[in-house]
């Protein structure tokens, strides 16, 4: 105790000594300052912070009692958050602080941020492609997990502070889906070298390497790495590439300027209209069509594709659509290539389209008036029964291509008029033979359109429901037979000259200009054969009636070239 009180007089004499020297120095007089607010410096504060931390460190009892306080404080503080029932304090997750909230408050709002904040950038080459949400990505949260690991970390919290991970599952399909939808935006096909009309002269391109998504890499690193996206806000798209098939096209210059500069062309040619249509572009479209192959010039076939879906863009927008053959270009424009050629000839298609019904229509109805046998229009309306249709019904109609499966000689034609049962053949544009013709009886009609020689039999044969009985069905022997349509399938109508019937007689020129046949178009013998040695097969054949109107100018000229010959 005495110690104690010794103690503490000498510190107040100290501190009573220090006064007295204070007061003895000497300080000058000033002028008075302006009266302002008083203020408490930096160092001063300092200085009686130190102050009282010695006084607590030199007077045991305060120390002791502020320790303790210290102490209790924090002791109720852990207890505090270790019994309540909210997260503690300073813990966050996604950026969201989940301090104070109950364990469903704080679900709630991750579940908020995750779907309504969250958005991650798929980068593709330091650039952002766009922005997805989690979900878009095929990642789900489980923030019930994470809430509850938030109130598992109770008083970790202070004083730095703690981050829950996110807990996140992973979609396969979904995340696949997603990526699978960037893969033509991503992808750069690779650049074969090639050329380029500048200045009025061609010049050499060099080759460029693909670009093309790693679709399966960055599916994996999605499966392992979500957190870290989700965290970063950050895909990366991992791509690869493809080395073009040549690099340089400087040796191929000479070849290249020479067909550049031969004004190229297509032709196309529709042997149903017996039309040709010619296309041809700039010579800056035509350099980007070829490239440096590997033996020479080859065809550049994306810039080459656009070029002929233009071409198509017109021909399917008339009344009966048209197209040509993208893959059958692509050949020919090789071909012409290989060969230096300045023209490619192609044959112009037909595509399939609708028609709505008019009054008086019915199948074989139908099929005269479209120029095809009726089998061919059955078998795209397989639910279409034909008993009951109707002005205004739709149905649809197959492309004609079929009746042309060989290819077209472009010089030579057959017209066939079969309300005036005349024949006339055309070479050149000039009339080569015309002569009478017997076509099908009514039973048996003979059908118009335009077809071809497909083939030769100088004897064939045929039969006929009328000469079907008990002993069984009796043929005819038909002379110079020229196939041309299948009525059914197995069953050929054509050209053919003499008919020897089952019971010996022959149906020759005396049933000339008649309904005779069961669908042929027959000439007498002479005629026929010279026809049948005329007409090599791809032959066009166009059979005109008041059903089927001339498809093509000879054909009018051959209605006008029987009036003038033979009066009818």
């Amino acid at each position: 105790m005495d110690s104690s009180r010794n103690r503490q007089n000498r510190a107040r004499q100290r501190h009573e000594e220090r006064t007295r020297r204070r007061e003895m120095v000497s300080v000058p007089e000033r002028p008075a300052a302006p009266r302002q607010r008083p203020q408490v410096p930096y160092r001063q504060f300092v200085v009686q912070a130190r102050d009282f931390l010695w006084y607590l460190r030199h007077h045991t009892p305060a120390f002791k009692i502020a320790g303790g306080l210290v102490a209790v404080i924090f002791a109720l503080f852990v207890l505090g958050t270790i019994f309540s029932p909210q997260v503690g304090y300073n813990v966050w997750a996604l950026g969201v602080p989940l301090s104070g909230l109950s364990l469903d408050d704080a679900q709630a709002a991750l579940r908020k941020a995750w779907d309504e904040q969250i958005r991650i950038d798929v980068v593709l080459e330091g650039q952002t492609l766009k922005q997805v949400s989690p979900a878009e990505m095929g990642l789900r949260l489980d923030a019930g997990t994470m809430a509850q690991n938030a109130m598992d970390v109770r008083w970790q919290g202070f004083p730095m502070g703690y981050e829950i991970p996110a807990i996140i599952e992973t979609d396969y399909s979904t995340a696949q889906n997603l990526l699978l939808s960037l893969v033509d935006t991503v992808y750069i096909p690779p650049y074969d070298a090639g050329f380029e009309w500048k200045d009025n002269q061609v010049v050499a391109v060099p080759g460029r390497a693909s670009r093309e998504l790693e679709v399966m890499l960055v599916l994996e690193n999605i499966l392992q790495s979500a957190e870290t996206i989700v965290r970063t806000r950050r895909l990366n798209l991992i791509t690869s590439t493809t080395a073009p098939a040549s690099m340089d096209s400087t040796a191929l210059l000479g070849p290249a300027a020479d067909f550049i500069n031969g004004n190229f062309r297509i032709v196309g040619y529709d042997p149903f209209t017996d039309q040709s249509v010619p296309w041809t572009s700039t010579r800056e479209e035509i350099a980007r069509w070829i490239a440096a192959g590997a033996n020479g010039l080859t065809v550049r076939e994306s810039a080459f594709k656009q070029f002929l879906e233009a071409i198509n863009s017109g021909l399917r927008a008339e009344e009966k659509p048209r197209y040509l053959d993208i893959q059958e270009a692509i050949a020919q424009l090789r071909s012409a290539l290989a060969q230096q050629h300045d023209t490619a000839y192609l044959r112009i298609r037909y595509a399939p389209r609708t028609l709505t019904l008019q009054a008086g229509d019915w199948g074989q109805r139908i099929a005269r008036r479209m120029g095809m046998p009726f089998n061919l229009i059955e078998g795209v309306n397989p639910s279409v029964n034909w008993n009951q249709v109707y002005v205004g019904d739709v149905i649809n109609l197959p492309s004609p291509d079929p009746l042309l499966p060989k290819e077209p000689v472009p010089n030579k034609r057959i017209i066939v008029d079969l309300d005036r049962r005349y024949l006339v053949a055309y070479e050149n544009g000039e009339v080569i033979m015309s002569w009478r013709v017997s076509i099908g009886q009514d039973a048996a009609p003979t059908i118009p359109g335009v077809f071809q020689v497909l083939s030769h039999a100088e004897k064939a044969y045929g039969s006929g429901f009328s000469l079907c009985g008990d002993a069984g069905c009796a043929q005819w022997e038909m002379d110079w037979f020229m196939g041309i349509y299948e009525v059914t399938p197995g069953l050929m109508n054509g050209f053919h000259g003499a008919v020897l019937l089952p019971n010996g007689a022959y149906l020759d020129g005396g049933a000339l200009g008649n309904k005779s046949t069961f669908g042929c178009v027959m000439a007498n013998n002479e005629e026929a054969k010279r026809l049948y040695e005329w007409a090599e097969v791809g032959t066009i054949v166009e059979i005109i009636s008041s059903d089927y109107p001339p498809q093509s100018r000879l054909g009018q000229q051959a209605m006008e070239y029987i009036s003038q010959t033979y009066g009818v």
